[in-house]
């Protein structure tokens, strides 16, 4: 996996690493929990329509930014239906989809966090 999620004190820290470092020249993304509207797990529909900014799109891989609906994304997943999907405001990127061995849990822990963080 080309992705590595940090639950840290302040936000989520997604590591990247491989080509997907390579091609999109940076190695972390830090969210603040505040940025953070949504979460949820589930499964990510990749629109054909995407505009490629940097980044692999395959069939089968999707990492980079892409746009989607006018909308900025991070993608990072081989299997779609194994994915957390941030929804976020004030951020660089709109939307980050991250695939994850476990996605419910780690949706749960990022709510966790997020909640203790906002109240």
């Amino acid at each position: 996996m080309s992705v590595q999620v940090v639950l840290g004190d302040r936000g989520v820290e997604v590591n990247i690493s491989g080509w997907t470092a390579v091609t999109n020249l940076r190695r972390t993304i830090q969210i603040p929990y505040a940025s953070i509207e949504e979460v949820q797990s589930g499964n990510f529909k990749f629109p054909w329509t995407a505009v490629k900014r940097t980044g692999i799109a395959t069939p089968r891989y999707k990492a980079g930014v892409f746009i989607i609906d006018k909308k900025k994304h991070f993608l990072s997943y081989h299997d779609a239906s194994k994915v957390v999907i941030l929804d976020l405001k004030g951020f660089e990127f709109d939307k980050i989809v991250i695939e994850s061995d476990n996605p419910e849990q780690l949706t749960n822990h990022i709510l966790l966090r997020r909640a203790s963080h906002i109240s």
